[in-house]
């Protein structure tokens, strides 16, 4: 199952309170091919959960995760990085990536659950 680190799951909450929908949670989904070392994933604000959805909660920040999306995030962290590319979550897999695959969102916030998601990538391989 994927967790929250602390300062993702403070910034989820930032977000949704900036936007005025606190009791909202983030999505992530799979979102295709990726950039050649493994699955691409999207985070958008959602307001409520799927059949067979996996609810991950940390200090008050929910996120959702469909079963599908759920498998490939096995043993996985959403964070929060800051650095000279920018800032925006990013899923990183501690112990290693199950598909020797590391890529995760980065760049963006999310946007709305109409559609939104994170950005343009930001695979993080060499």
């Amino acid at each position: 199952m994927i967790t929250i680190s602390e300062v993702a799951a403070d910034k989820i909450k930032e977000i949704l309170n900036a936007e005025g929908v606190p009791n909202h949670a983030l999505r992530v989904t799979t979102a295709g091919g990726g950039c050649g070392c493994g699955p691409s994933y999207e985070i958008m604000i959602d307001d409520k959960t799927g059949d067979g959805d996996t609810v991950v909660e940390k200090n008050g920040a929910r996120l959702f995760v469909d079963a599908s999306t759920a498998q490939s995030l096995a043993g996985a962290e959403l964070g929060f990085i800051k650095d000279e590319r920018g800032e925006g979550f990013a899923i990183g897999f501690p112990n290693g990536a199950p598909s020797g695959g590391g890529c995760g969102c980065g760049g963006e916030e999310p946007k709305s659950s109409s559609g939104g998601g994170c950005g343009s990538g930001g695979c993080g391989c060499s």
